[in-house]
């Protein structure tokens, strides 16, 4: 059903000076600041508050999340190898109860703080096989009036020494996955390109979104973002192939990382950069940390479109996080030293229009005719939006009040 016409009056937007009036109606931007000529269903007084797009998640792991409290110990030093090794020993102990229940809370977060579209990935490997595919497709048809969820087949084991790996992502892909993931650093490095390659074939096969997390480890010998360039251009895969993580780009001299910035650029590849667990997680022994942001800032000047995820939230990889883009932007702030008001909304468009375009959803902003997907934030600047500033946001999705969120201090 459409929903009842609303009126959003005195709202400020990020490209215009002063409080405008905004009407929504059949889940589109009907009007801005011209009133309609019928009287609305519901009005909302903004206040002067900033009224932007909704938030975009363009990489999270939904199975995943909020298992930190149950997490068995690991006798690994090494971080990563540690939540590898946990990541199977909790995924072998799902079941639909526990997985509906977590993803559930994490979209419920996902709503409340104002995410209108959620790229999910799930694993599908030998080891949970299409189990927890299955819920989350459930989940996603159970909510989509609440959030568009799309789900991400990832392959978070070998498909290289598992022979079946590939016939079980067709099967992930033909069950409910909208896109192909993969993770060619789970390879021994011969086997790396032989990832790829299977991943490029598979995606041009099948006709599908192809969304890669490459390059996770700070390491200058590691060049698999280059690998992925360069194929999707010769499969004909311009423009449709996605990487996230990238973190080695760091880790380049600066003849390098040019080299393979122009790749990414000329393949229309949109980088997904996720510092929070990489700033955590990424960097030991003779290399030094990387920034977690895989050259934000040489990307931008490049014309890459980058976005900006919350990749883990409260499980084997991240023990913090609430599913909060602004959080995100954040960080992503902090870790590629962007503080200017320019830089900032650079870094805001990351979570929104940016991550947008990433997962392939309309990125029209707040213009006439564009979805009626927004946030509406008591506050009036995006600095305040990102600093957690206390406050009032609501969540609308196609033209209905969905969720919100409300933050306050109290002083005796």
């Amino acid at each position: 059903m459409a929903p009842d016409p609303l009126l959003i009056r005195g709202a400020r937007l990020l490209d215009r000076a002063g409080p405008v009036d905004v009407h929504l109606e059949n889940g589109l931007i009907a009007a801005i600041g011209d009133l309609p000529a019928v009287a609305p269903a519901q009005i909302i007084d903004a206040e002067g508050g900033l009224l932007t797009p909704a938030f975009v998640d363009p990489h999270f792991h939904i199975d995943k999340a909020l298992t930190f409290p149950h997490l068995p110990p690991s006798g690994r030093d090494h971080p990563v190898d540690a939540a590898l090794e946990r990541t199977r020993q909790v995924k072998a102990r799902y079941t639909p109860e526990d997985l509906t229940a977590r993803a559930t809370e994490a979209i419920r977060l996902a709503v409340g703080h104002g995410v209108g579209t959620l790229r999910a990935h799930v694993d599908v490997d030998p080891v949970g096989g299409l189990s927890a595919l299955r819920v989350l497709a459930d989940l996603r048809e159970r909510y989509r009036h609440l959030i568009d969820i799309q789900l991400v087949a990832f392959p978070q084991e070998s498909i290289v020494r598992d022979p079946a790996a590939p016939r079980l992502l067709r099967e992930a892909l033909a069950s409910g996955a909208d896109v192909l993931g993969g993770a060619p650093d789970v390879e021994e490095p011969p086997d790396r390109v032989r990832h790829l390659d299977l991943l490029i074939d598979l995606a041009g096969e099948l006709d599908v979104p192809l969304d890669v997390h490459c390059d996770y480890g700070y390491d200058p010998g590691q060049r698999d973002l280059e690998a992925l360039a360069r194929r999707t251009v010769e499969a004909g895969l311009t423009g449709r192939v996605r990487a996230g993580h990238c973190c080695a780009l760091d880790a380049y001299d600066a003849p390098a990382a040019a080299e393979v910035i122009e790749a990414v650029r000329e393949a229309e590849i949109d980088i997904c950069v996720c510092p929070m667990g990489n700033l955590m997680l990424v960097g030991d022994g003779p290399n030094p940390p990387g920034r977690g942001v895989a050259r934000l800032q040489d990307l931008l000047t490049a014309g890459i479109t980058v976005a900006a995820g919350s990749d883990n939230m409260h499980d084997m990889w991240f023990p913090f996080g609430r599913l909060d883009p602004a959080e995100v932007a954040m960080v992503t702030c902090v870790a590629g030293r962007m503080w200017s008001e320019r830089q900032i909304r650079q870094v805001f468009d990351m979570v929104t229009v940016n991550a947008a375009h990433y997962v392939g959803v309309p990125a029209d902003g707040v213009r006439v005719g564009a979805a009626a997907d927004l946030v509406l934030f008591s506050v009036t600047r995006v600095a305040d939006v990102l600093r957690n500033a206390p406050g009032r946001r609501t969540t609308i999705k196609r033209g209905r009040v969905v969720g919100g969120a409300d933050s306050s201090v109290w002083t005796a």
